[in-house]
């Protein structure tokens, strides 16, 4: 009988431990589960924020090519109009022009294409 009891004891003491054993791999599997989505939340945050910079970064380049393009223009606008009425008052210029337009306008586009 003492031979029974101390197999029943051990089967007790086995049982134990292999619940033990049980109850901490459900509670490292919970751990791991949170730890995961706090990472997945932390790459969301992440990547919002990347989107965010991105399109901040975008509309500044807008701005900044906008502006580029609008001083561009205040500057050659003056200089355009500067040549062409230096141009037009030089009388050899005005003649060849003239002769260029009249050239274009009296000859076919195939025969101006070649």
């Amino acid at each position: 009988m003492e031979k029974d009891d101390s197999y029943v004891g051990a089967d007790a003491l086995v049982a134990r431990a292999m619940n033990r054993t049980l109850e901490a791999e459900r509670a490292a599997q919970a751990a791991i589960a949170e730890c995961e989505r706090q990472s997945a939340e932390v790459l969301e945050r992440a990547r919002q924020q990347r989107r965010t910079v991105l399109e901040r970064a975008q509309a500044r380049i807008v701005a900044l090519h906008t502006r580029a393009a609008v001083n561009l223009a205040r500057q050659a606008a003056p200089r355009s109009a500067a040549a062409a009425i230096d141009q037009l008052s030089n009388p050899s210029r005005r003649a060849s022009a003239l002769a260029r337009l009249a050239s274009r306008l009296t000859t076919d586009d195939a025969e101006a294409d070649s």
